[in-house]
């Protein structure tokens, strides 16, 4: 019989940090919460197999942060390091929990270490507490749609016919008095709704969706899951970069999820399972630093003769996003220079594929921020029931996986990514072998 257990804790920052999530203005912080940032605990247990999942709204966690918090949680809890999950939900306006450019992902150049010490010891309490505090549970999955009919979200580069994920995946845990005691909701786009002329601490749309679902179940845990939104985002989609937008968006989410709430699969015996393999992805030759600038200030002189002229906002977002990538190659290919950057990159291998099974459902758990050709190939591959993608889990890597495409039209994701053509076939077999692996138990 399935014993389940949540928790959550405040993850806010409790004084100004930086904001993370675009290059420009360097020095945006958050000034105070728009809305509240939460670590959500989800503990499940039968027949021996423990394991707890977490979602974090925050723009990811670095490997060496991730790997810290799943020993620290092994050594308190006795649950396996490699049964727990840490995914975050990628808001643009969240703290800074890697360092400056090509250092995001190195503990040595964190920018807020205090701030990640203290997202560590909060999600420590949340999975001592939720392994600690169980309960005989029911465990229910399935899923909804949710797309571009409703001007929520599809693919950020061709709205009319690019591949795009609409389906809107539900997780739920209930006691066995019936009430909702956890639900975590899936979905594949971008919480970037709000740009970078926000400086307010918010978890975007997915916080509107916790809003909504909390208003009908009060004592329900929520958590958000960042699906294969690589290139998905509310580009083509959204009115407006407000939170009178973020409020729209989630809410439609968060409607379509009420729905599916009611139709779920039950189950109070589910197998629990879990397995983890590794995806050696290629990663990537870059331009000599002078070639960088040279093609930056390009795109600069470009955007600006956009905006200037009054071009439409489609086609000005789309130089801008190509040239947030070109400060990002330029700032690293400066720093290749430096005594720790080829460490760093050779650290970006290899990718985490994480698999936990619930009964007919898989999480899968990447730590990369994926194209939707990813997870629809691991889906279609998959045994299960439901099957959800889960970006930025145990530990983001620098840039995103692209299909082999888009590197030949020099879309702004593969531009940006430390991977090279080939890492999406990669990373395909390697979610496929953990799926296969967990499918088995």
């Amino acid at each position: 019989m399935l014993k389940a257990g949540v928790a959550i804790r405040n993850l806010t920052p409790l004084v100004k940090t930086r904001l993370c999530g675009y290059p420009d203005p360097p020095g945006r912080s958050g000034l105070m919460a728009r809305d509240p940032l939460y670590g959500s605990a989800y503990y499940f247990e039968n027949k021996g197999t423990r394991a707890l999942f977490f979602t974090c709204d925050l723009i990811s966690l670095t490997k060496d942060r991730a790997n810290e918090l799943r020993m620290v949680i092994e050594k308190h809890t006795g649950i396996p390091r490699q049964n727990v999950c840490v995914c975050c939900t990628h808001t643009h306006s969240g703290p800074m929990t890697g360092g400056e450019s090509w250092g995001d992902f190195d503990k040595l150049g964190e920018v807020e270490p205090e701030n990640n010490d203290r997202i560590r010891d909060l999600l420590l309490e949340a999975a001592i507490e939720a392994s600690t505090n169980t309960f005989d549970a029911v465990l229910g999955w399935g899923s909804g749609t949710c797309g571009k009919e409703k001007g929520v979200g599809g693919n950020r580069h061709d709205p009319e016919n690019g591949p795009c994920d609409p389906s809107v995946g539900v997780v739920a845990i209930k006691d066995k008095a019936g009430e909702l005691r956890g639900c975590m909701v899936n979905y594949s786009m971008h919480p970037t709704v709000l740009h970078d002329h926000n400086f307010f601490y918010t978890a975007d749309f997915p916080g509107y969706i916790r809003k909504y679902l909390n208003n009908l179940y009060p004592f329900m845990v929520f958590g958000f899951q960042m699906g294969s939104s690589g290139d998905q985002s509310t580009r083509f989609f959204r009115t407006a970069q407000n939170y009178d937008e973020a409020k729209r968006i989630g809410v439609a989410i968060a409607e379509e999820a009420e729905k599916a709430l009611a139709n779920l699969h039950w189950d109070d015996d589910p197998v629990i399972a879990c397995a983890s393999e590794p995806a050696y992805l290629p990663l990537k030759t870059f331009p000599s630093h002078e070639e960088a600038k040279k093609n930056l200030d390009e795109l600069r002189a470009k955007y600006k003769a956009l905006v200037d002229a009054g071009a439409p906002y489609s086609e000005c977002r789309a130089v801008e996003s190509v040239m947030e990538g070109a400060i990002f190659v330029e700032g690293f290919t400066a720093s290749l220079a430096g005594p720790n950057a080829a460490a760093v990159l050779a650290r970006e291998v290899p990718v985490e594929c994480y698999a936990l099974r619930l009964g007919g459902c898989v999480l899968v758990g990447i730590g990369t921020e994926n194209f939707v050709a990813v997870s629809q190939a691991v889906k279609e591959a998959s045994p299960f029931e439901l099957t959800l993608i889960c970006s930025l889990s145990n530990g983001g890597t620098l840039g995103y996986v692209c299909t082999d495409e888009a590197y030949d039209r020099v879309c702004y994701e593969a531009q940006e990514s430390t991977f090279s053509k080939g890492a999406a076939g990669v990373l395909i077999e390697a979610c496929g072998k953990a799926v296969t692996a967990v499918s088995k138990a």
